[in-house]
């Protein structure tokens, strides 16, 4: 699920109609979506994620081994704008998770063992930028950036869920290779058990992480990672 502060709506990965739902923010109750992205040109199976990028107008859907990038205006059965995919970019993911950082035209992907830092344009067999590697790095199931700093936020989920393994590594978008997380929150071997969300209070310099088996959402104050 993403917000799309521009236009005041929430878009929501449809998993069992494949598709990607668009409603207003205030809607409440049996609300119709305001657009639905689905069909077979899409060519979206399944979607667990997306990612919006307010800026530019865009949508980002991992699928798989492949990134979907549609205009935010998109409605029916209609083709991606161009899609990311081919063995120089490494994508493995199944499903992946991603993020994009706007302010410095970059899309960032989870991709099994990897961080992918891509130009934010990049279609077809394009190589990333960037690769960021290492233990941390190979646990990243959820993302989120924070332009403003160029920091990317990943929750790393190293094992299962009742041991207080988890944590968030904060990486910057200009790392590349096997690089340990400049910043770990809430773990390992603190608090986080089963993450399952992550997003940013930037104002406040707050991170957020929901936790299943904590059934909790907890707030974690680090101004350092926002500087």
């Amino acid at each position: 699920m993403a917000y799309d502060p521009v236009r005041d709506e929430i878009l929501v990965p449809g998993w069992y109609n494949l598709s990607i739902l668009t409603f207003a923010a205030g809607a409440d109750g049996d609300a119709a979506p305001v657009r639905q992205i689905m069909g077979p040109r899409t060519q979206i199976h399944n979607p667990q994620a997306l990612a919006i990028d307010a800026i530019n107008g865009e949508i980002f859907v991992p699928q798989g081994r492949r990134v979907l990038v549609f205009d935010r205006d998109a409605d029916g059965d209609v083709p991606p704008l161009r899609t990311l995919e081919g063995p120089d970019t490494r994508l493995l993911g199944t499903p992946g998770r991603l993020t994009v950082d706007p302010v410095n035209d970059l899309l960032i992907v989870a991709s099994r063992d990897e961080l992918l830092i891509f130009d934010r344009t990049a279609s077809g067999n394009t190589p990333p930028l960037r690769i960021i590697t290492g233990d941390a790095a190979a646990g990243v199931g959820l993302l989120t950036t924070n332009p403003e700093n160029g920091m990317i936020f990943g929750v790393v989920r190293p094992g299962g869920r009742f041991l207080p393994e988890d944590y968030v590594g904060v990486w910057s978008v200009f790392d590349d290779g096997p690089v340990e997380p400049r910043w770990t929150i809430g773990g390992p071997d603190v608090l986080l058990k089963d993450a399952r969300g992550i997003t940013l209070d930037v104002r406040n310099q707050n991170v957020l992480v929901s936790d299943k088996t904590h059934n909790a959402i907890f707030t974690f104050n680090v101004p350092e990672a926002f500087q």
